[in-house]
């Protein structure tokens, strides 16, 4: 029950200013329950507090001002003092669905001049309108080029956690242990779904990572580490002391040749390099140089082992 109204607290809080007919709509569903204005104050204070901090770099006259100005002509002036419980997700929301396949990456132009990038096995639904733009990611992993428009906010609702900006670029992944929002140029500002904590404000370099069932995400600043996670966009998967086994899984995740390690305590080894996605072959050959093992391929997998040494 509490999720269905915190949602539709969260629509209502979006649409602000609204005309009389809404008006009168909004009081309607204000006088259904007790419990309605305690969550529209909730979705109004979050959204407050988030805009405070996305556009306090914009200056007095462009940023916390408008910001007072929208939500006082809502009537909840002193709303922004108010606790956060936590906004919910939009998946009632319904849009241009994209899904990638593997192996497949996708530079997608919206329509508000933005752009989201698509990286291999990733679905997501993008829905855009006058009062916000909306996309949902269900799986996988998209880095979005932000155009500003502050009048309509740029809400990415991956599941356990959620992202808003203005106008930003950042990338957000989303796998079946947790969720990882990381920024390249900006601000974000991420809150866990279902939680009862703050929001987390993210700048340039900074990335949270939400664990199913945590309140708050453990965050960190690591711009290289962060462009190095993001090679995909160019074609390419870069290593900077990733295990031999973190690199299969990301290499097997673009190719139908799959790596298979057949010898478990190779797992551990650390490998630097720059490497093409769609090329696990020459990246198995330049293993079998620099680690000295032995390769075996066929046209569905690329076997990986140790030599065996003679007389054993």
């Amino acid at each position: 029950m509490r999720e269905s109204i915190d949602e539709a607290a969260a629509n209502w809080a979006m649409r602000h200013p609204l005309d009389a007919h809404q008006q009168a709509a909004l009081d309607a569903w204000l006088a259904q329950d007790r419990l309605h204005a305690g969550a529209l104050l909730r979705a109004q204070a979050a959204l407050a507090l988030a805009e405070e901090a996305l556009v306090a770099d914009a200056g007095p006259e462009h940023g916390s001002h408008w910001t007072r100005r929208r939500w006082m002509a809502a009537g909840v002036g002193g709303a922004m003092a108010a606790a956060i419980a936590g906004m919910v997700g939009f998946s009632r929301w319904t849009g241009e669905h994209i899904a990638t396949e593997r192996g497949e990456i996708r530079r997608l132009p919206l329509e508000d001049g933005s752009v989201a990038t698509i990286d291999s096995g990733s679905d997501l639904r993008v829905a855009l309108d006058e009062e916000s733009r909306r996309v949902t990611l269900a799986r996988g992993q998209a880095w979005f080029q932000v155009a500003k428009d502050r009048r309509r906010p740029f809400i990415v609702d991956a599941g356990i956690a959620q992202a808003r900006a203005i106008g930003t670029a950042f990338s957000v992944s989303r796998t079946e242990n947790g969720v990882q929002i990381a920024v390249t140029e900006g601000i974000v500002a991420t809150w866990a779904r279902n939680g009862a904590g703050a929001m987390t404000i993210l700048r340039a370099g900074d990335f949270a990572t939400f664990e199913r069932g945590a309140l708050v995400p453990a965050t960190g600043n690591s711009p290289q580490a962060i462009e190095r996670s993001l090679a995909w966009r160019a074609g390419e998967i870069a290593l900077e002391g990733d295990t031999l086994s973190d690199a299969i899984a990301r290499f097997n995740r673009y190719n139908k040749q799959q790596l298979v390690l057949s010898d478990p305590s190779l797992a551990n080894e650390k490998l630097v390099g720059l490497f093409r996605i769609d090329n696990p072959a020459g990246f198995a050959r330049t293993l079998a140089i620099s680690l000295d093992i032995s390769v075996s391929m066929t046209a569905e997998e690329i076997r990986l082992s140790r030599k065996k040494i003679a007389g054993s």
